[in-house]
């Protein structure tokens, strides 16, 4: 054969190969890696070069890999699991030795990252669904339930499609679920619905029993926080007015399970009275849309949205070794606060604890929380501050502290209050700045009242044979003898303190919010009140959560768009070493620390408590202050933490 035919033979053979060539290329570069599509899928095959003799010879013979067509796009779907204690703030904790047996606390979890991605989820082109996986236990608050909503919508508000997959679901994860378009349950679960319901903890004849005695001075008749220690049992008046409370918080929670589900309030309220429902009859119910084996959330969910999806699960952390030095350095890190603050920054600033003059991690204490509002106050790239308040209340003198520095920063920069879970007596207290308050619908808040309280263990002494002799020139320097209570006169001395910090609490309360005090007093007491309640009685401006706050403060000082978002302070958890060793006095109960080791955080009695789900550090708080020795007695602005709301 001549060369130049041979020549344009092969030319031939090679650009009728090329179609072929370029399509098995482009159906290798869409393969998959761990279920993760790669980026060259969306792109275009690539055109071969063509010839006239090329046109002429596809058109008469096309070749098997020109009829394929071209590869559909995958459906983007992410997947979330909500599990462990969400709470505002992560605070730092110690080492907890039955984490080291598989027991211990739940994992606390950032609830504000949360809704950061959710916000991130919903201008994310990727994804067009989302399935929210609730196969794990999780706790969150009434208040984080409401602000959860409303990041919910703006994740449907983006047009994309949102799946929820319940096992065993509690009322919290039926509510959740409820703000998915579709919820799928596992057809061996069920649904435990029961109503808001509220415990409080009295221990009064425990008192008795030991020899322990509870003495108390106090202005307001409703003040939930003492009546523990006074009372064996709850007074009625006391009871209708939490009652009254539980209902409101209640609404909330059926309000969001029918709006979600598209149910009347009513039918909520009778599956709430039977609580138990199994799998087939919470569908029959209309609570879950569609049943699954366990096990099968995947293939149930991808059977309805369709083929070819791009699954996108958790990642695991993946281990690292940490040598020695490294572990010693976690362990002596402690916490740890730092951060710059950029260009238009608005600071949400987290008050999370009670409001202590001295303290470590989980309290507000006076000091630092002072130091770092007017660092907040001086810095010029921060253009506006929410205070986010999470506080059953505390000391008077601390809270006064800290509100004097909020108010200078509210003189200086817009300021609006963030009312959490619960921000009751001196968490009120430090929201009288005369600017605006957001609370959500199940905030406990209010509890506008004082006392002071000295535990005595006195009878107890006696019966295991311990004796203290007092020598004083005067009865009144043995006021904290932790074998004595108050006398008449030291009780009479005290009201008049206690009178006269309950009316500086009237007056700031009627100044801020504009509240005649006749009106106020009948708000007063003591008595608290959920959000709602709140808005009805002018105590707070509107329901809202930490977003509402900040577009309040963007709008205010007119920053449009261009601002930044930083949540202080920032915690690291580092290991308290001292938990490891042991303190110096740990083997060694000192008589006048005797009264406080009946009820320690190692206590079998506080431990009970603990897994009634009630908060015992105002109840450890109060103990230690009792055996403590005071210039003069603290005046509290404590609400009834003893309460356990679920």
């Amino acid at each position: 054969m001549h060369p130049s035919v041979r020549f344009r033979s092969l030319l031939m053979v090679i650009l009728l190969s090329v179609p072929a060539l370029a399509q098995d290329k482009q159906a290798e570069a869409t393969k998959t890696v761990d279920g993760k599509a790669s980026k060259a899928e969306k792109t275009e095959p690539a055109s071969p070069p063509k010839t006239k003799q090329a046109d002429k010879k596809e058109t008469k013979k096309p070749t098997p890999a020109a009829k394929k067509e071209a590869p559909q796009p995958k459906i983007g779907v992410r997947q979330i699991k909500i599990s462990g204690d969400y709470v505002d703030l992560v605070q730092p904790s110690g080492l907890d030795p039955l984490s080291l047996l598989g027991g211990g606390p739940a994992a606390q979890r950032s609830f504000f990252k949360l809704t950061r991605f959710l916000d991130s989820f919903s201008e994310d082109d990727d994804f067009d669904h989302l399935v929210v996986d609730f196969s794990s236990g999780f706790s969150m608050n009434s208040a984080q339930l409401d602000e959860l909503s409303r990041h919910f919508k703006k994740v449907t508000d983006a047009g994309k499609k949102t799946h929820a997959w319940l096992e065993s679901a509690s009322r919290e994860a039926l509510e959740i679920a409820s703000m998915c378009d579709t919820v799928y349950m596992a057809d061996f679960g069920e649904v435990d619905l029961p109503s808001v319901s509220m415990q409080s903890m009295f221990y009064r004849d425990a008192l008795d029993l030991v020899g322990v005695k509870a003495s108390v001075v106090r202005a307001g008749d409703f003040k939930g926080a003492v009546e523990p220690y006074l009372n064996a049992r709850m007074s009625d008046h006391l009871r209708q007015h939490y009652l009254d409370m539980l209902t409101t918080i209640n609404d909330a929670a059926v309000d969001r399970i029918a709006k979600g589900r598209g149910l009347k309030t009513a039918d909520v309220r009778e599956l709430q009275s039977q609580r138990m429902w199994l799998a087939k009859d919470a569908l029959a119910k209309g609570l879950v849309d569609k049943l699954a084996p366990y096990g099968a959330m995947q293939k149930a969910i991808g059977d309805d949205i369709g083929e070819n999806l791009n699954w996108v699960t958790p990642q695991k952390a993946a281990k690292k070794e940490v040598s020695f030095f490294q572990l010693m350095g976690e362990l002596m890190a402690g916490n740890k606060s730092s951060g710059s603050v950029q260009d238009n920054t608005i600071v949400v600033l987290h008050l999370s604890g009670a409001i202590v003059d001295q303290g470590g991690a989980g309290s507000i204490a006076a000091g630092p929380t002072v130091e770092r509002i007017q660092k907040l106050t001086d810095e010029d790239r921060v253009k506006g501050v929410v205070v986010r308040i999470n506080s059953p209340g505390g000391s008077a003198t601390a809270s006064e502290a800290i509100r004097q520095a909020l108010k200078k920063l509210a003189e200086k920069k817009p300021t609006v209050i963030s009312m959490g879970d619960v921000a009751a007596s001196g968490g009120y207290w430090i929201s009288c700045i005369g600017t605006p308050i957001y609370a959500e619908r199940g905030t406990v808040t209010g509890s506008i009242g004082v006392f002071a309280m000295k535990l005595s263990g006195g009878a107890l002494m006696r019966r295991i044979g311990l004796h203290t002799e007092n020598i004083h020139l005067d009865e009144s320097a043995s006021l904290f003898s932790l074998d004595r209570g108050f006398t008449e006169n030291e009780s009479k001395a005290m009201q008049k303190s206690i009178d006269s910090v309950y009316g500086r609490f009237l007056k700031l309360v009627s100044g801020a919010r504009k509240i005649p005090l006749e009106k106020l007093r009948t708000l007063a007491g003591g008595r608290v009140w959920s959000g709602s309640q709140a808005v009805r009685k002018k105590l707070v401006d509107q329901i809202g959560g930490v977003d509402d706050c900040i577009r309040h403060i963007a709008k205010k000082a007119e920053l449009g768009d261009e601002y930044k978002v930083t949540h202080r302070p920032i915690t690291k958890s580092g290991l308290d070493l001292s938990s490891l060793l042991g303190s110096e006095d740990s083997d060694i109960i000192s008589i006048d620390r005797l009264g406080g080791r009946l009820l320690q955080t190692n206590s079998i009695a506080v431990r009970l408590l603990k897994t009634q789900g009630l908060n015992t550090d105002t109840l450890q708080l109060l103990i230690n202050d009792s055996l403590e020795t005071h210039q003069k007695p603290t005046a509290w602005l404590m609400g009834p933490s003893s309460l356990s709301i679920r």
